[in-house]
């Protein structure tokens, strides 16, 4: 098994995935015209979501210091760098994700369900049933036990 980084348990690899799990969901909730690129009143919106209220001069000034490339909107790679995503330590998790992407998107799954993912992962070593229910249930947003093929993509990408 490959996934927790070293010195760490597997399930605080499980509790970051939710955590940026649940940034790229509201993410996704506040980008209102679903263009993948949130302006500032929309990240105002999306970090009073989490939490965290900040004044509109506040969410331009944080959108003005994240915008990586410039163009005066956040994206969600921009966004999960402003969170400290980078830092919760998930590159061996995020590799593990994408080396079962080519197979779950061979076999034509659009959704993937823990036992899919664990009839992959387990063939390449990489994760137990468990582990696979885990990682289902953190990326899980709308609680039907599976996600979809786009869904695993992204996070395996993010990750």
């Amino acid at each position: 098994m490959a996934a927790a980084a070293p010195g760490r348990p597997l399930a605080a690899d499980f509790e970051a995935l939710s955590y940026i799990s649940s940034l790229v969901e509201a993410f996704q909730a506040f980008d209102s015209d679903s263009d993948g690129l949130v302006t500032a009143p929309e990240l105002r919106g999306l970090l009073a979501s989490l939490g965290l209220d900040k004044t509109e001069a506040e969410a331009r000034d944080m959108l003005a210091r994240a915008d990586a490339d410039r163009d005066g909107r956040l994206s969600v790679e921009e966004l999960l760098d402003v969170m400290n995503a980078g830092e919760l330590g998930l590159g061996a998790l995020g590799a593990m994700l994408q080396s079962a992407l080519p197979q779950l998107e061979a076999a034509g799954a659009a959704l993937v369900g823990a036992d899919e993912l664990a009839r992959v992962l387990g063939a390449l070593g990489n994760a137990s049933p468990e582990d696979c229910a885990a990682i289902v249930e953190c990326l899980d947003s709308d609680g039907d036990g599976a996600i979809t093929i786009e869904e695993f993509r992204q996070m395996a990408d993010l990750l």
